[in-house]
């Protein structure tokens, strides 16, 4: 019973503590309750160390897009996500952006702004002109926002192992 009681306490503690990524579209932007996250263990230049490696394995072309460099505080990126649905219409999400990453001793800001129109996608369109999502547009809203987020989840989870291949 105590190992029983003791494996729970355990549990409640790691899931209580495991920080996930949760993205919300609204015009222009994806938007997070909280877009800081906790990197034990690594400082700013560590973290910033890690993200530009992390940028070179998930970008063809990392110079060009970066568009910010403040060495150990921030990094700017702009471009696009081109997400591949699994339902026929959209057939695919493709939305401009711009990603900041802001770091901190033990800590990564992660921002989403200037969400945009492609030639394939028609962001603005998603929502009215009050801001309010589009029903029809539902699907393709949620497909964007699931992927922003493990999008997140896995540039964090890159940062927390390190460069450990």
């Amino acid at each position: 019973m105590k190992t029983l009681l003791l494996f729970l306490s355990l549990l409640a503690i790691t899931t209580v503590n495991a920080q996930q990524a949760n993205y919300k579209a609204v015009p222009s932007e994806l938007i997070a309750e909280d877009n800081v996250f906790e990197v034990s263990g690594k400082n700013s230049s560590e973290l910033y160390q890690l993200t530009k490696k992390w940028i070179a394995s998930k970008y063809e072309n990392p110079n060009k897009i970066i568009v910010f460099d403040n060495e150990n505080t921030s990094i700017g990126i702009k471009h696009f996500f081109d997400i591949d649905t699994e339902y026929t219409s959209p057939r695919k999400v493709k939305v401009k952006y711009n990603l900041s990453l802001d770091f901190k001793d033990e800590k990564v800001r992660v921002t989403f702004t200037n969400i945009g129109d492609t030639s394939y996608t028609k962001y603005s369109a998603f929502f009215d002109k009050k801001g309010n999502r589009r029903k029809y547009n539902d699907k393709a809203i949620s497909t964007l926002e699931e992927y922003a987020s493990k999008f997140v989840d896995d540039y964090v989870s890159y940062l927390q192992k390190g460069n450990d291949w």
